[in-house]
């Protein structure tokens, strides 16, 4: 096992300028990265020879509001040849509307087990994860209405089934579970 000093060098030279600020975090280095290039910047961890980062342990996503850029999508990688862990975040801008949910490009082709991260996220927090292959709610019913993790999410009184679902209709849906 390297120093973090060292891991971290490592993943500055194999990000290159994809990296904007990179620290170390709970034992973990930390890199930032624009949304934009979130698919490079993982690729890159992943084949890196000095790297090697082939597992996704998760990836979440986090509502910071009111701090703008609202949130955060999180991805943590491990390297089972190194030991290592590396922390890539991306910050995204809240659109301020309902209908058009903040993006970031899939990696579910990259790491397999972002698939149904990616779609927690979505069903949770309202990131809309462009080129998913399946993006749909995974926890909560097709009907629910908003994204309960999101801080404006009011827990008190909000309609949680959209206006004409019926419990009849959820229980048939519920027997789809799109295994």
């Amino acid at each position: 096992m390297t120093d973090l000093h060292d891991h971290m060098a490592l993943v500055k030279s194999t990000l290159g300028n994809l990296a904007g600020e990179l620290l170390i975090e709970n034992g973990a280095v930390l890199a930032y990265v624009e949304p934009a290039s979130i698919r490079d910047a993982l690729e890159r961890l992943q084949e890196g020879s000095d790297t090697l980062m082939d597992v996704m342990s998760f990836m979440t996503a986090v509502d910071y509001q009111p701090r703008e850029p609202r949130f955060e999508v999180v991805y943590e990688l491990f390297s089972t040849a190194t030991h290592q862990r590396v922390r890539v975040k991306c910050r995204l801008e809240d659109t301020g509307r309902e209908d058009v949910l903040p993006e970031i490009d899939t990696d579910s082709d990259i790491f397999l087990t972002a698939n149904w991260h990616e779609r927690e996220c979505f069903d949770l927090m309202g990131i809309h994860f462009r080129g998913h292959p399946d993006l749909r709610r995974i926890l909560l019913p097709e009907q629910w209405d908003g994204h309960p993790l999101r801080k404006e999410y009011p827990y008190d009184g909000k309609r949680a089934w959209k206006p004409g679902t019926t419990v009849v209709t959820s229980a048939r849906m519920e027997g789809d579970l799109g295994l």
